[in-house]
């Protein structure tokens, strides 16, 4: 096994994480171990409790490949400042995800309070994806970076990040209003905010406003995309990651619409989150390209 082959499992098993989670959530099944690190005893024996013993199983393999990733790093690779600062604040981001869903379990966080832990699963993804492809640059693909480099405007940079903080506002919209329980208030139901020991539901006022604001947001999300797309063609640089980028977003605002269409149906809504997932790991990806082009430019 390579450095990077290594990296990149890291990063896949945070997306699993992701999705699982996403699955958890639809099943209202937060809650269903009372207590954390362990389960303790459960509430109920059902898909919800496998959900739940998953997603900590999973992050438990997770811990343990992160340190053998920093590890490895710190032995062969500490000369290599981006590689271990970015290693190093993935593990920050690692740490924060387990102490912050270990706070909601045992001091029941109402459900909006969970947006802080989607927005660090997506910086933690966007993390280790950078430190993948920092990896693979450095075992392999040197050469193929090198030569894509003279295509590479400073401005790629600019609609990199753009693309990813309007990609992150997006995002913490469509949480807020799936976590404070507005998306089911909608359709007259409130089984996630109860898991959450709350009562009261969002209005439907503040249920169509938080729907609303997610929309929008959604809509800057896609011309921030285009704006990409037409910048990386016009500079013949990620012109194919770009148009990938593109497709994902399509596909994650129809999977949107079928969301609501469906009334939340819990396959379709975690398909959803995890193209949501995809995407946001696909414009980091983007965005690491920009760095690592612009090192060796720097460099040569």
């Amino acid at each position: 096994m390579k450095l990077h082959h290594l990296s990149w499992a890291v990063t896949i098993l945070v997306g699993v994480q992701m999705v699982i989670a996403g699955l958890i959530v639809g099943e209202n099944a937060g809650f269903v171990c009372p207590n954390w690190p362990l389960c303790g005893h459960p509430l109920q024996e059902n898909m919800s409790l496998v959900f739940e013993l998953s997603h900590r199983i999973a992050a438990v393999l997770l811990g343990i490949l992160v340190i053998w990733l920093f590890i490895w790093i710190l032995k062969d690779y500490r000369e290599n400042k981006h590689m271990m600062w970015t290693c190093i604040l993935g593990i920050i981001s690692l740490i924060i995800q387990i102490i912050y869903a270990g706070m909601i379990v045992l001091f029941v966080f109402p459900g909006v309070a969970t947006t802080v832990d989607v927005l660090n699963s997506v910086i933690m993804l966007s993390l280790f994806v950078h430190l993948s492809n920092i990896a693979t640059k450095q075992d392999r693909f040197t050469r193929i970076a090198a030569s894509q480099n003279r295509y590479m405007n400073p401005v790629m940079k600019k609609r990199a990040w753009f693309l990813y903080v309007t990609g992150l506002f997006t995002v913490a919209a469509g949480a807020v209003f799936r976590h404070s329980g507005a998306s089911q208030a909608l359709f007259g139901e409130d089984s996630y905010i109860l898991s959450h020991g709350q009562h009261v539901p969002p209005s439907a006022g503040l249920s169509e406003a938080l729907l609303i604001m997610h929309v929008t947001t959604t809509a800057i999300l896609l011309l921030s995309c285009i704006w990409f797309v037409i910048t990386a063609h016009s500079n013949q640089f990620l012109s194919k990651t770009s148009l990938s980028i593109l497709t994902l977003l399509g596909i994650q605002i129809c999977l949107g619409i079928l969301s609501l269409v469906s009334k939340l149906q819990l396959a379709i809504v975690t398909l959803h989150w995890g193209a949501a997932a995809l995407f946001m790991g696909s414009c980091a990806y983007a965005l690491s390209q920009t760095y690592i082009s612009h090192s060796l430019h720097e460099s040569s």
